[in-house]
């Protein structure tokens, strides 16, 4: 992905049984996801890699793109923009080979990807090796609040990318071609993958903004290579853009994307995309990364280039703004971080700790240049492909199993249903976190409402919400939607009107669940 490294290469011999820290870093994140229970977490979070799963196997069932909605009974046929089809097809790809271990194991694959290439970049740009890696596990502990089996994974690496490159780019270190042939295939293919491509543009913007204020400030001998700066980044703004458009929905996959960013209550609707919650544990990362920012501001106080400050103004308000942007905040301002503290700490080896803590270092870059066991990150996926297709290659129980919580999801809800269809009639009600699950697990029923958020459209969520929250008008959103029945968590407010409701009876019930019907 980059030219040579900064640092001067070494002339010692190199040890192929030796990964390098960033293959180490890979290595630790792709085993620890999948020999751990993070890999069941990854799945049960939500119900959305469910639905993911079933919109990919859709499209590779029907051999097409979806264009209208066949999975619920409230929106039968209304338009539908896929606009992560191609990273759907991925995940049902690997779903339908080796069940939800080959989703985890892309899910794993891009994790360890992301946070291995902002490693590999800290190191290329000559920062302290040990610094990097510090600031790469914090960066992996902000992005923790999104470690979920779904297309934004592929975002989290487009924007390391992306962000790299322009990086480069603004300091001389890559030319105006490479910048094109990297950037712009890229951004096509992120716009096929994940909503997220509008980051990539933002990114430019702010490079943009930043040498149009170097051109007004600096003295004028620079300004003439500012100005061929800002026409390279504007054509690539523009040959981006034109990129985007090669995908199946074209200029209505922007339509969409900036409808509902505009459209806060749906953009809202689910928990992500509200404010920063520090009372969260999943933030103690970004935490941290808001406490060395004002260390690096307080304490630090080296002087910022006006991009940098750009960079880290916006996506800090992003991050608040909606905990959604932290993954992308914490992968944006790591190596400006990295570079501040690796002067820092440079100044600091005439003292004691100093010197001790570079001679640590200063050993472990010169282990790191002689690494070349770049085959281990190769054989660890092989054997990892084959622990987990087990019983696809060899047949009998699998080594690792990776199943659908079901602490957290219906499943004998819906073992009993399919076991007693007649014991409900009409249309469901469900809970939106569930509705993704029923998808996959039980597609023969349409839902009411599924994790698709950008799909509903604000009328039928204020509707949703009304029979959830109980407000006066729910009942007739019920009959309006011919609901005969409901499956809800037990702890749901609606089960407990419908308990004392004559006009309703409870049917099934476990520790999860309660389902009710009307009564004839």
């Amino acid at each position: 992905m980059t030219d040579a490294p900064l640092q001067d290469p070494s002339s010692q011999p190199r040890l192929r049984w030796l990964p390098s820290l960033s293959q180490f870093i890979w290595i630790m994140l792709f085993l620890g996801i999948l020999l751990t229970d993070w890999r069941q977490s990854l799945i049960s979070t939500d119900g959305d890699p469910c639905w993911h799963w079933r919109l990919g196997d859709w499209m590779i069932e029907h051999h097409a793109i979806i264009r209208n909605d066949p999975f619920s009974h409230t929106q039968p046929g209304a338009p539908m923009i896929t606009k992560e089809w191609l990273s759907e097809v991925v995940f049902a790809v690997a779903g339908n080979a080796l069940g939800w271990n080959g989703i985890v194991l892309i899910a794993a694959v891009l994790i360890a990807t992301t946070l291995g290439l902002l490693h590999w970049q800290l190191v290329a740009e000559g920062n302290d090796i040990l610094v990097s890696a510090l600031l790469v596990l914090l960066a992996a502990m902000a992005c923790l609040v999104h470690w979920v089996a779904r297309p934004h994974l592929y975002t989290l690496v487009c924007v390391v990318i992306f962000a790299w490159q322009l990086r480069w780019f603004d300091r001389d270190l890559l030319t105006a071609r490479q910048l094109f042939l990297r950037l712009v295939p890229l951004t096509a293919l992120w716009a096929n993958l994940h909503g997220g491509f509008l980051s990539g543009f933002v990114l430019i913007g702010i490079y943009l903004l930043g040498n149009t204020v170097r051109i007004i400030m600096d003295e004028a001998p620079a300004r003439v290579a500012l100005r061929r700066k800002l026409i390279t980044l504007g054509t690539l703004a523009f040959a981006c853009a034109l990129a985007t458009l090669l995908n199946p929905n074209a200029w209505k996959l922007h339509q969409h994307l900036l409808t509902f960013l505009r459209t806060p209550y749906q953009a809202h609707f689910t928990s992500e995309w509200n404010s920063a919650n520090f009372h969260f544990g999943g933030m103690r990362g970004f935490e941290l990364q808001l406490l060395l920012l004002g260390f690096l501001l307080i304490v630090v106080r080296r002087p910022l280039a006006i991009t940098d400050v750009l960079l880290l103004a916006f996506w800090l308000w992003s991050a608040l703004y909606a905990m959604r942007n932290v993954p992308i905040f914490a992968l944006i301002v790591t190596p400006i971080f990295a570079e501040h503290l690796s002067a820092a700490f440079r100044e600091a080896h005439k003292t004691t700790w100093g010197r001790w803590f570079g001679g640590i270092s200063k050993d472990v870059g010169a282990m790191n240049r002689a690494a070349g066991g770049r085959g281990l990150v190769v054989a660890f996926v092989i054997v990892m492909v084959a622990v987990l297709a087990k019983p696809v290659i060899a047949g009998g129980r699998p080594v690792l199993e990776t199943q659908i919580l079901s602490s957290r999801f219906p499943s004998a809800t819906v073992s009993y249903l399919r076991a007693h269809p007649e014991a409900v009639h009409g249309e469901m009600f469900n809970e939106d976190s569930w509705g993704g699950y029923f998808l996959l697990y039980w597609p023969e029923r349409k839902v009411f409402i599924d994790g698709r958020d950008d799909f509903y459209n604000e009328a039928f969520l204020h509707e949703f919400v009304e029979v959830s929250q109980l407000r006066p008008s729910w009942e007739s959103v019920v009959t309006k939607y011919h609901v005969g029945w409901t499956i809800l968590p037990v702890q749901h407010p609606l089960n407990r009107i419908l308990e004392l409701s004559p006009q309703w009876t409870l049917v099934y019930s476990n520790q999860l669940t309660l389902i009710f019907t009307r009564v004839p």
